[in-house]
């Protein structure tokens, strides 16, 4: 199940981030057992205007090269 949250601050505004998280449930629990945040944003559009600054800035997503 995927699900939109809000996050983090925003390195760049004063705004909080928006995350895009996937959860896996299980029938035998009320709660998620596990979540991967897919994809994060700016509601302000940081991560359009400044990519670089927001590449730097952000914590790296699971899956994301880290050079």
């Amino acid at each position: 199940m995927e699900i939109t949250r809000a996050g983090i601050a925003c390195p760049i505004c004063p705004a909080t981030t928006e995350e895009l998280v996937y959860l896996v449930l299980s029938a035998q629990s009320p709660f998620p057992q596990r979540e991967t945040i897919k994809d994060r944003w700016c509601p302000a559009g940081c991560h359009l205007l400044h990519p670089d600054r927001w590449r730097k800035e952000m914590p790296p997503l699971p899956g994301d090269d880290v050079a």
